[in-house]
This record gives C-alpha cells, sequence and structure tokens, in this order.
C-alpha cells in the first residue's frame, strides 16, 4: 500500500512538473536567430526620471521580461543629453531637476505652463533629436524598442521606422495625450512595428479620451493593455504578511485605516488632512465608520518621505504631535516614514481609502488592488494628471477633494467624502462594486505583444 501511495505521489509530481515545463515553454519569448546560433531578444528600454511613474513603469517592464536582455536607457541623461546643456554645467539647473522641485512644492501653474513649451522645443531640435536618437540605437542594434516616455516618441518613431526597428511605447497616464505628441495624424504604420498601449478597455476609456486622436493613429493603439503596476501589485500578501504590517504600523482591532500619501512632495496638503480629522466630532465619525461597527476608529497613516532628510522627518514629528492637542481620542494621526511595502500595506482589509494626488502610479496601483481614492485636487492640476482622476470618478473608483481653507466646509466636505469612500471600500472588496480593471495582466499582455512584434519581419 505504502508503494502505491509513494508511485501515486511520483506521478503526481511528474504531471505537475510536465504541465509547468510546459506552460514555460509555452509563455517563454521566441529567442533570436543569429550567425547559427540562438540568443535572447535584445530590447532597448527608454525612461526617464522626471517624477517617479516612469521609475515604477520601468521596474515592472524588466520584471514582466526575465527572459529578455533589457538594457534601461534615461533618454535624457544618455541620447539626448545635449539638448540640455544645464544637466553637465549646472545639474542644480537642469530641466529635470527642476520639473522635480517644482513637482515637491506643488508649483503647479508653472508645470502646466513648462508643459506647454517644452513640446514646441522638442519639436524645434526634431532634427537634431533623431540624428541624436540615430546615432545611439544604431551602435547597440536591438531587436525591439520599448518607450515609457511621453514627448519624445515622434522622433522614436521616425528613428524606429528608419532602421526597421519595432516600437512598443507603454504609457505611464490614463490619459495617453502626452506620448502621441507630434505623431502623425494620418499615420499608416502596422501593428508589428507599431504600438501604443491604453491601460483600460475601449468601451470606458474611448467615452472620456478618443476625440483627442486620429482614427489613423487609433489604429495603433492596444486596448485594455493594464497599466505598468509593479508585481507586487497583483499578488495577496499571506496573513503573516498583513499581521507584520499590522504589527509595524500598531494597528489595533478597533480601527479603520486611511492611508495619507502626500510625503515630503506635498506635505502641508497632508497636514491639512491631519488637521481636519483631529476636528472631527463624534457624531461625523459616525457617520464616516456607521453607528454600530466594532471597527468605531480611525488611524491615519501620512507616509513622509526619506526621513533621513532633515525637511521629511521634521515634517513627521510634526504631524504625530498633532495627537497631543486633538479633541477627539477615536482620531489617531501617524507619520512614518515611506516605505516599499506599499503593496502589502494597502492589501490591508482594513484599510479603507487612500488620499493622494493622482499621479499615474498610485491612481493604477489602488485601482488594480480594488482601494477607492480621495484624490487630492488643487486649483490648478496637472494636466497630464487630470485624466487619471477622470477616469477614476466616471468609473465611480474614487472622486476628487479641493482644499478651500476654510475650516468648518472642508470638514464637512472631507466628512462626506470619507463616508462616501468606506461604503465604496466595502462594496469594492466585497465584489458588490466590480472592478474589471484590476484583472487585466499586464505582464502577459507585454509578452505577448513582444512576441508578436518580434515575429520576423521583411527587411526594408
Amino acid at each position: 500500500m505504502k508503494k502505491l501511495i509513494l508511485y501515486s505521489m511520483a506521478l503526481v509530481l511528474f504531471a505537475a512538473g510536465a504541465v509547468f515545463l510546459f506552460q514555460s515553454r509555452k509563455n517563454a519569448l521566441q529567442v533570436i536567430e543569429e550567425n547559427g546560433s540562438k540568443r535572447s531578444p535584445h530590447i532597448m528600454l527608454f525612461t526617464c526620471q522626471y517624477g517617479s511613474g516612469h521609475k515604477m513603469a520601468t521596474q515592472s517592464i524588466v520584471e514582466s521580461l526575465p527572459d529578455c536582455d533589457v538594457r534601461i536607457v534615461d533618454i535624457y541623461a544618455d541620447p539626448l543629453a545635449p539638448i540640455d546643456p544645464m544637466r553637465s554645467w549646472a545639474p542644480s539647473l537642469s530641466n529635470e531637476h527642476v520639473y522635480n522641485q517644482w513637482i515637491k512644492k506643488e508649483r503647479n501653474l508653472l508645470l502646466n505652463i513648462s508643459g506647454k513649451i517644452a513640446p514646441k522645443f522638442l519639436q524645434l531640435q526634431r532634427s537634431k533629436i533623431e540624428e541624436l536618437l540615430t546615432h545611439y540605437i544604431s551602435k547597440d542594434k536591438p531587436d525591439m524598442i520599448i518607450s515609457c516616455v511621453p514627448l519624445v516618441n515622434f522622433a522614436l518613431l521616425s528613428v524606429a521606422d528608419e532602421l526597421n526597428i519595432p516600437l512598443l511605447v507603454i504609457t505611464t497616464d490614463i490619459d495617453i495625450s502626452a506620448f502621441c505628441f507630434n505623431l502623425p495624424e494620418d499615420l499608416e504604420l502596422n501593428r508589428s512595428h507599431f504600438r501604443m498601449t491604453v491601460p483600460y478597455e475601449q468601451l470606458h476609456w474611448d467615452k472620456l479620451f478618443s476625440s483627442r486622436f486620429s482614427q489613423s493613429l487609433r489604429n495603433s493603439f492596444q486596448y485594455s493593455f493594464g497599466y505598468p503596476t509593479r508585481p507586487a501589485f497583483s499578488k495577496n500578501p499571506g496573513v503573516a504578511a498583513l499581521n507584520q504590517i499590522r504589527d509595524e504600523y500598531e494597528i489595533k482591532n478597533d480601527e479603520n485605516v486611511v492611508l495619507i500619501m502626500m510625503g515630503g512632495n506635498a506635505g502641508q496638503a497632508a497636514r491639512t488632512y491631519a488637521e481636519l480629522l483631529t476636528q472631527m466630532s463624534d457624531e461625523e465619525l459616525d457617520r464616516i465608520v456607521g453607528k454600530d461597527d466594532l471597527r468605531n476608529k480611525l488611524h491615519t497613516i501620512c507616509l513622509c518621505g526619506d526621513t533621513h532628510q532633515s525637511e521629511n522627518r521634521d515634517f513627521m514629528e510634526s504631524l504625530n504631535a498633532l495627537n497631543r492637542e486633538r479633541t477627539n481620542h477615536r482620531v489617531r494621526i501617524h507619520g512614518c516614514p515611506g516605505t516599499p511595502k506599499i503593496a502589502e500595506l494597502i492589501s490591508l482589509p482594513e484599510l479603507r481609502v487612500v488620499i493622494s494626488k493622482p499621479g499615474g502610479s498610485t491612481v493604477n496601483e489602488m485601482i488594480k488592488k480594488k482601494v477607492p481614492m480621495i484624490y487630492h485636487s488643487q486649483k490648478h492640476p496637472l494636466d497630464w494628471e487630470k485624466g487619471n482622476m477622470e477616469y477614476g470618478e466616471s468609473r465611480g473608483l474614487g472622486k476628487r477633494f479641493l482644499i478651500t481653507n476654510h475650516s468648518f466646509d472642508d470638514l464637512s466636505a472631507l466628512t462626506d467624502r470619507l463616508a462616501e469612500s468606506f461604503i465604496l471600500s466595502k462594496a469594492m472588496q466585497s465584489g458588490a462594486v466590480p472592478v474589471p480593471e484590476a484583472d487585466i495582466d499586464f505582464a502577459s499582455n507585454l509578452r505577448r505583444a513582444v512576441q508578436e512584434m518580434l515575429l520576423p519581419k521583411p527587411t526594408k
């Protein structure tokens, strides 16, 4: 009998191994045959350091293509460095550094003005940009180019077409207008040569954005591709990992969690939200959490960025000091350092809502995890982030909130937003409010697109 059991187990293990091997071969990208030998596909991935979204997208793309030789290129630091001479002469005055400083200080009006000037500057530099890219790409001779950079894809497409290299543009905002800048409206390229990703279903996306693009350009769009969220957001952490997060952030059994992700980038806004929450009365809290809920308290976690920086550390300490001034002990403010464990933190079932500015990565990571958002809005929201808010609101996944600095009005409005978000959170977690966007498999779609675009093509 024992031998029969062992034999059966061996058969099961053999079958499982065969299935795994079959799936691995089935999902593996085709190798490139060259001079009688085989090698992995060589992909040149263009990214940039403007904001953090491109960094997150780059990580997701690379981790989704483990069997490819992916070379990461910062397009502005490497091939296009000559078009920003301040990068080497005075780095603190470079376009990239100024942009990132303005983002931290929420200089949105200036950023929007710059966002209208920069494309015109790039268009005037077109010949130079194409010359630099042609020289750079020709030396490396990649099998394929992937870009997750806005504004310069017109030049990348021209060079890729000339060199007969397929180009896949992976977008990092739901409104992909910035990625389509200066692309020809009468574009007539087949999908083996050029594709541009649209993260979500055509039915929902087109209602908001399709009128901005020509039909010929839309023929290159690949809908329902998914957003390049990091792989951790596609996984469900186990009980042990969630309990570790609860211990790390001192979350108690009678607390609901609200996460504010402004950090050092929008410190004043995070402080305003924290101050409003500490002013809430029992009646307002009951409206938010429900009168009969055993979790009748709010634990507000405020992520403060890199607290090795004195500015962020002081900000975190000032947030925690608010607890000494609160009049309602059902609310607790918890200033914390930034963490790489965002995916695990927002997987907590007691986390009800995330308050954050509507950056591409944040909005789409919350969609992936089915977490409602309160979009921190401003008098002058960033032009390229408006679409993230518009899509989230149109799909009932969150609502914007504008701080007016009229304390009573803000407190009442924030109470309404939180009450709506708590109801939505429970509905999303139970499946009563479906989020089909969360089920799109970006990694599989990326691998399939790369496979199809790498199929043998006629030479020019």
